[in-house]
C-alpha cells in the first residue's frame, strides 16, 4: 500500500505522517490523510495518541465513512467543522472515494469541556490510576483462581485413579476429532493492475468488464484509456476513446466488443483493439448493461432507454422514474437472464425493478449510502457495490449476504459466477461459496 497521497488545496505529493492531519508543505493547508491510510487491511484506526479533540472526531468521520453510513458522516462532519451541507457532502465524498480533505480555515466547534487541557490531565491521570489497580487485581484473581483449579485436578484425578486403576497395557489413544475448516463467503483468486500510470497500472479505475473470452477490461476514471487483460491478468493492450474525459460506465458483450459510456455519449469498441464501431451521441447516460439478446439498456437521468447492438434507439420509457417515485432518477444499470430491468435509485437507497417493455414492478431498500454499480450473478442474485462492502440479495430484494471489501466500485461476473470488482488501483477476481 502506498504511503503518500496529494493535497486537497494543491495537489502536491504529501508523504503520510501517520496522523489523522497534517500540514502540506508546499500550500500549507491542513488537511485530513485518506481514510485508506488510516486503516490497514480493516484494522482499526492506529493513531491513539492523537484520539483527543479535533483528532478524535475526524477519527469518529473517517469510521462512520468506512462502514458506509454516509448520512451520519455528513451530520457529524457539520457539527465538527461547522459548515453547510454541500460543503460536508463534498468533503464527504472526497473521503468516501479515498482522497485527501482540506480543512483549512474551518471553524472547529468544541462545545464540550472536556476537551479543556486541565481536564484532559485530569482524566490521563485517573485513567492511570485505575488501570494499574485492574492490573493488579486481574493478576491477583488469576493466581487465586490457578491454584484452585491446580489443586481441584490434583485431587480429583487421585481419587478416580485409586477407585478406578487403568490397565494401561492393552490402552490405545483415543483419536482425535478434527474440526470442519469453515468455507468463506468469498475467495479472492486473481489480483491484478496496481498503482501507478505505466501499462497494467491504474491510478482511479472504477468500472470493469468481462467477455466471453475472459479477457478484462478496465479504465481510470478520468481521463480514462481502456486497458485489456487475458484471463490470467496478463496485460495485453490498451487504447483510448476519441472523445470524453469521465467514465460513467463499461460493459462488454460475448464476443469482445466493449460499451463505454462517458461524458459524451454511448460508444461500441472492438475490445481488442479500441477501434470504433457505433456510437451514440444523443444521450446522456449514468450507466448501462446488455440483455441476454444483445440489446443496450441505458438510464440517462429519469429515462430508461434500450438501443440494438448498432446504438441505434428502439424505444425510451421518459417516464420510468416518475412511475417508480424515483425523484432524482437513476445511476446505474443491470439486466437478468429474462430481460428484467434493474436501476440503482443511490438518493433513496433503492432497486427499482421493471419489466423488458418497461412496466414498473417492485422496488425496495438497500441500505447503501454511498452504492456506486450493481450487477446480476448467474443464479439471477443480485448485488451492490458499497465502498467497504459488497451487498448480495435475492430477486425478490432479501439480503442473503454482505461481503467485506475495500474501495469496491465496479462489479460484475463472468458466466461461470466469478465475481469482478473494480478495487481501485486493482481489479480483484472472487469465487463465491454461497
Amino acid at each position: 500500500m502506498t504511503n503518500s497521497f496529494r493535497c486537497a488545496s494543491c495537489a502536491a505529493p504529501l508523504e503520510f505522517t501517520g496522523t489523522t492531519t497534517q500540514k502540506c508543505p508546499y500550500c500549507g493547508s491542513t488537511v485530513i490523510a485518506p481514510q485508506e491510510m488510516l486503516y490497514s487491511h480493516g484494522s482499526a484506526f492506529l493513531d491513539l495518541s492523537s484520539l483527543t479533540g479535533i483528532a478524535r472526531k475526524i477519527a469518529e468521520i473517517t469510521r462512520l465513512v468506512r462502514d458506509g453510513r454516509t448520512a451520519e458522516a455528513i451530520k457529524r462532519f457539520r457539527e465538527t467543522f461547522d459548515v453547510g451541507s454541500v460543503e460536508a457532502e463534498q468533503a464527504i465524498d472526497r473521503m468516501t472515494e479515498g482522497r485527501s480533505v482540506a480543512i483549512s480555515g474551518m471553524q472547529v466547534e468544541t462545545k464540550s469541556d472536556l476537551l479543556d487541557p486541565q481536564n484532559l490531565e485530569a482524566v490521563k491521570k485517573i485513567t492511570s490510576r485505575v488501570g494499574r489497580l485492574i492490573v493488579v487485581l486481574i493478576l491477583a484473581s488469576s493466581l487465586i483462581i490457578g491454584g484452585i483449579a491446580i489443586a481441584a485436578m490434583f485431587f480429583a484425578g487421585s481419587s478416580v485413579s485409586d477407585a478406578f486403576p487403568v490397565n494401561t497395557s492393552n490402552a490405545s489413544e483415543p483419536t482425535a476429532r478434527a474440526e470442519p475448516t469453515p468455507v468463506p463467503d468469498h475467495e479472492e483468486i486473481l489480483k491484478l493492475g496496481g498503482e501507478g500510470n505505466g501499462a497494467g497500472r491504474f491510478t482511479d479505475n472504477r468500472h470493469v468488464a468481462v467477455d466471453g473470452e475472459g479477457r478484462i477490461y478496465s479504465s481510470d476514471y478520468s481521463p480514462h484509456r481502456i486497458q485489456v487483460f487475458d484471463a490470467d491478468g496478463r496485460f495485453l493492450n490498451q487504447w483510448a476513446p476519441e472523445t470524453g474525459s469521465n467514465l460513467y460506465d463499461l460493459v462488454s458483450d460475448r464476443a469482445g466488443n466493449v460499451y463505454v459510456a462517458n461524458n459524451k455519449g454511448i460508444f461500441k469498441h472492438e475490445g481488442s483493439t479500441g477501434r470504433l464501431l457505433a456510437k451514440s451521441t444523443d444521450i446522456n447516460p449514468r450507466g448501462i448493461a446488455l440483455t441476454w439478446d444483445g440489446k443496450l439498456v441505458a438510464v440517462a437521468g429519469k429515462s430508461i432507454v434500450i438501443l440494438d447492438s448498432s446504438l441505434k434507439t428502439l424505444t425510451e420509457f421518459t417516464d420510468a422514474a416518475e412511475r417508480a417515485n424515483s425523484v432524482f432518477g437513476f445511476e446505474k444499470v443491470t439486466t437478468d437472464g429474462t430481460g428484467v430491468i434493474y436501476t440503482l435509485d443511490r438518493h433513496n437507497k433503492q432497486i427499482c425493478k421493471f419489466s423488458p417493455d418497461g412496466k414498473f414492478l417492485d422496488r425496495f431498500a438497500t441500505g447503501a449510502s454511498g452504492a456506486h454499480a450493481i450487477a446480476v450473478d448467474p443464479k439471477g442474485r443480485l448485488f451492490v457495490s458499497n465502498t467497504s462492502s459488497i451487498l448480495a440479495f435475492d430477486s425478490e430484494g432479501q439480503q442473503v449476504r454482505t461481503l467485506k471489501t475495500y474501495q469496491a466500485f465496479g462489479i460484475t461476473f463472468d458466466e461461470h459466477g466469478n465475481l469482478f470488482v473494480a478495487a481501485r488501483p486493482n481489479v480483484l477476481k472472487y469465487k463465491l461459496n454461497f
